[in-house]
């Protein structure tokens, strides 16, 4: 979905909530009667199915652990997003999959969201991938290599995490973090020492843009630890050959200056390209590689400089790759980013609100439509999210999670009869023992358990 097919889902831990937050790769279908009452039709084709299976057999048995020190063989769980049904070539533990024609199929519970992810389900740890995966075979070892990666995270020390990183959303933010991925792809496709030059560069926007929000340094580096190793994995599975690799490499981080939304989606474009980097400059980085580390400071290490930034220096430096340019851009587009700022305000702060409590929270999400409302909370586009009271379905204009993750606003709905609720965007399937009740304000609405 959206910009990233590939793109893999976390796991979140919060205090007092179990979260488990998954990027989605498919189309959301929002919940209606027809679609709980017909039994949904077998959407896989088996022989392109076992064809993948083969496809990602070949690429760990050609990696053979040596990327991470252990093998990324797993077992693989196609999920369609339409119908919710599985398709494996393992069985689980739990009995939920059943043989069919020397495969595995089942259905996915309504509570679990449909994504790309690493999960534990049925007794067993699986990258689920959303079907129909990518037609060309160097995305689809990308997406593969990447969820196999979110599946052993843990065991490499390496625990998914996902800060935001709001300050992405502004002008400096945006500013400073294209003009690091154009250094980044200088000193790639450049060699000694005009490469290293561009190295430091790319390190030196870095730190600055970090430098402008106290806090910066540590967000980006986590996500980068997550969906940035995890890209870096699935690029560097894929493409075997060097030549390859840099074009993947190469292409994500020209796509930095198209992107929309830099939040939560920076990280699949930076982090193979220092992945690639590092590799040249250190080889054997990722030996003892843990959840303290930092991609650019190793890089910083392996050549000997300081990732300290100055003013003069860094807009100095920045001329060479389009500064007055790319300023004049995201100032053009300050004014667009701040009406649609003032519409997304008016649908999820003034109007009137449902108000959802978060708990035990499952949610699914596109990581390329997730955007910071100021110190307000983050609006996740696109998404599927369940808990104690029920499951909530969202088209791309979302619903906002609190910056403390304890609720979930979206505009409130018209008609309030009824488990069954819809308003602008979005459906509600409340679950038994859950009502809507008034909320703080006039107009707006909550959810609360029925009392015994």
């Amino acid at each position: 979905m959206g910009n990233h097919p590939e793109a893999p889902g976390i796991f979140r831990m919060m205090p007092r909530i179990r979260l488990r937050l998954r990027c989605l790769g498919g189309s959301l279908l929002l919940v209606t009667s027809a679609s709980a009452q017909s039994p949904p039709a077998f959407p896989f084709d088996s022989t392109l199915a076992r064809q993948y299976l083969r496809e990602a057999a070949a690429l760990t048995a050609r990696d053979s652990g040596r990327l991470w020190g252990r093998s990324l063989a797993g077992s693989l769980l196609f999920v369609d997003p339409g119908t919710r049904s599985l398709l494996s070539d393992t069985p689980d533990a739990e009995a939920q999959l059943h043989p069919l024609g020397g495969l595995y199929a089942g259905r996915l519970a309504e509570a679990e969201p449909v994504a790309n992810t690493g999960l534990r389900w049925g007794g067993r740890t699986w990258a689920m991938l959303v079907w129909p995966l990518p037609a060309d075979s160097v995305a689809r070892a990308v997406l593969v290599g990447h969820e196999l990666w979110h599946r052993i995270q843990d065991s490499l020390g390496l625990p998914g995490r996902d800060p935001p990183n709001p300050h992405l959303a502004g002008r400096d933010g945006r500013l400073w973090l294209r003009l690091e991925g154009r250094a980044l792809r200088r000193a790639i496709e450049g060699k000694a020492p005009a490469r290293d030059r561009a190295l430091r560069d790319a390190l030196l926007f870095r730190a600055y843009r970090q430098r402008l929000t106290p806090g910066a340094d540590s967000t980006e580096r986590l996500l980068e630890l997550n969906e940035g190793l995890a890209e870096y994995t699935g690029v560097t599975l894929a493409a075997a050959e060097t030549e390859l690799r840099q074009s993947l490499v190469l292409r994500r981080l020209a796509t930095l200056d198209s992107v929309a939304h830099f939040e939560r989606d920076f990280a699949y474009h930076t982090g193979p390209a220092y992945g690639f980097l590092l590799d040249e400059v250190a080889p054997g980085w990722r030996s003892g590689l843990g959840p303290d580390a930092d991609l650019a400071a190793l890089l910083a290490q392996a050549l000997s400089t300081s990732t300290g930034a100055r003013v003069a220096t860094a807009r100095s430096r920045a001329s060479g790759y389009g500064y007055a340019v790319l300023l004049r851009e995201e100032n053009a587009g300050r004014a667009r980013r701040l009406a649609h700022l003032a519409t997304l305000k008016k649908r999820f702060v003034s109007g009137p609100l449902l108000e959802l409590p978060l708990a035990q929270l499952k949610l699914g999400f596109d990581p390329g439509a997730v955007e910071s409302l100021d110190s307000l909370g983050t609006v996740y586009g696109s998404l599927r999210l369940s808990d104690r009271w029920g499951v909530l379905q969202t088209d791309a204009s979302g619903g906002m999670i609190s910056p403390d993750w304890v609720r979930l606003v979206v505009p409130a709905p018209a008609d309030t009869a009824g488990r069954r609720l819809a308003g602008p965007g979005w459906a509600l399937e409340l679950a038994p023992g859950w009502r809507l009740t008034p909320g703080r304000r006039a107009g707006d609405w909550t959810v609360q358990p029925v009392s015994p």
